[in-house]
């Protein structure tokens, strides 16, 4: 699937295979600029392969983003996004949406 920056797979995700899961370099914090790969899922794989470590699943970042669109009434910035999938990543929840707010 390529290698590209997370920001374009926060933005983009319908690119993507929906059962897809977003990797990370091993060690990296996610960020907008952090380089991601998203591979098809597999429950045979671990969570880490080839210095990779898996961040979110395409469903759930999809389903974090468009519970907080929801909430805000509006399209989320990249970094709302990103930060919504990096809750819902570390708690299985969703954020707050005062959380999630930009400035």
């Amino acid at each position: 699937m390529g290698i590209t920056a997370l920001k374009n797979v926060l933005v983009n995700w319908d690119k993507y295979d929906p059962d897809g899961v977003v990797y990370l370099p091993a060690g990296t914090d996610p960020s907008l600029d952090a380089m991601a790969t998203v591979l098809p899922f597999d429950p045979a794989k671990n969570r880490r392969l080839e210095g990779l470590e898996g961040f979110i699943g395409l469903e759930q970042l999809r389903d974090a983003v468009e519970g907080l669109e929801a909430q805000l009434g509006r399209a989320t910035t990249p970094g709302e996004r990103l930060r919504a999938a990096i809750h819902y990543a570390q708690h299985d929840a969703f954020i707050d949406p005062s959380a999630a707010l930009d400035g």
